[in-house]
């Protein structure tokens, strides 16, 4: 019984991805292979890109940005504790502001193609530059050591799973608990907050699918004949060494930083970043033409949501 109550204690407050934004779109991600069932979308024109400041990907408008999300569960902290103190249960709310680095868009386009910034990669290699990624710790606070009361009311469940519709005093309990009645006013469901799982999936497909494509291919392998004219072997961006254990130390090293200057001046010479970026917009826009209906709604959920936040933050 214990272990479920510290499992459910581990995911109290522990925000969403954004993402979803951003599984498998970080650099030195390999992909995964994922077959193509039908002809590549077309491509009108691939523009020579290297700097992503200004690139806009069509999912974009669905997906919220970070500190919408952010503000999305800090609200729901916020409603929570309320909820909590209706049971006469000490649930503090966060009182520190919410984690903003105000860097990354929802589709994460300034990591989804690995490093493009030739200043940063001579300077930090492949690690990232102040500000451009919330710290590990940003916004984070201790949070609260429920007891067996407090975690009934807060999750509507009792400690083997199974609902709690009163609390120990014969109280009815909100479905979900107070967290869910929390996520409730703002979503509009008791167990959904945030990005939705079909934008999610447009993002991440297009992603993936990109990668298999053969205009994406055929640039991955000029990038990787590349880079072998300067040593490195690398079949393509994605398998850079971002993510290698010699280059995860607190600092960049030399050699680390030397091969993410040859990573950005490779990707440059080949125009690695308009070739993907263009195909990866183009399947996004393909599965998007068959989901108008249901990303409209998406839309309107997302104002929703954030009008939700913001009425309970008092901005």
């Amino acid at each position: 019984m214990r272990t479920r109550t510290t499992q459910l204690v581990g995911r109290i407050g522990a925000l969403a991805v954004l993402s979803a934004v951003v599984a498998g779109c970080a650099e030195g991600q390999a992909a995964e292979p994922r077959p193509t069932v039908s002809a590549p979308p077309p491509v009108a024109d691939v523009p020579v890109r290297l700097d992503v400041g200004s690139l806009v990907l069509p999912i974009e408008p669905y997906l919220f940005t970070d500190r919408q999300v952010a503000r999305l569960f800090r609200a729901r902290a916020v409603l929570t504790a309320s909820c909590m103190e209706r049971f006469g249960l000490h649930w503090p709310a966060p009182t520190e502001p919410a984690a903003d680095t105000g860097t990354l868009n929802p589709a994460n386009t300034a990591h989804r193609y690995g490093i493009t910034d030739a200043r940063l990669a001579a300077r930090h290699g492949y690690h990232a530059a102040p500000g451009t990624v919330p710290s590990r710790t940003e916004g984070k606070s201790k949070g609260p050591n429920p007891g067996p009361e407090e975690m009934l009311v807060l999750t509507g469940q009792h400690e083997d799973g199974t609902r709690a519709s009163k609390d120990e005093r014969g109280r009815p309990v909100p479905v979900d608990g107070c967290q869910g009645e929390a996520t409730k006013a703002l979503s509009g469901d008791p167990r959904k907050i945030g990005n939705r799982e079909l934008v999610g999936a447009i993002n991440i497909g297009s992603y993936r699918d990109s990668q298999q494509d053969p205009r994406v291919i055929r640039v991955f392998r000029a990038w990787s004949q590349c880079m072998r004219q300067y040593g490195y072997t690398y079949a393509d961006p994605t398998r850079a060494p971002g993510k290698a254990a010699e280059f995860t130390g607190p600092k960049a090293t030399e050699a680390e930083i030397a091969v993410a200057r040859r990573d950005v001046e490779c990707k440059r010479r080949t125009n690695v970043v308009g070739v993907w970026s263009s195909v990866d917009a183009a399947y996004q826009r393909r599965a998007m033409e068959e989901k108008v209906r249901e990303l409209a709604a998406v839309r309107r959920d997302i104002r929703t949501q954030v009008t939700n936040a913001d009425r309970v933050l008092g901005t």
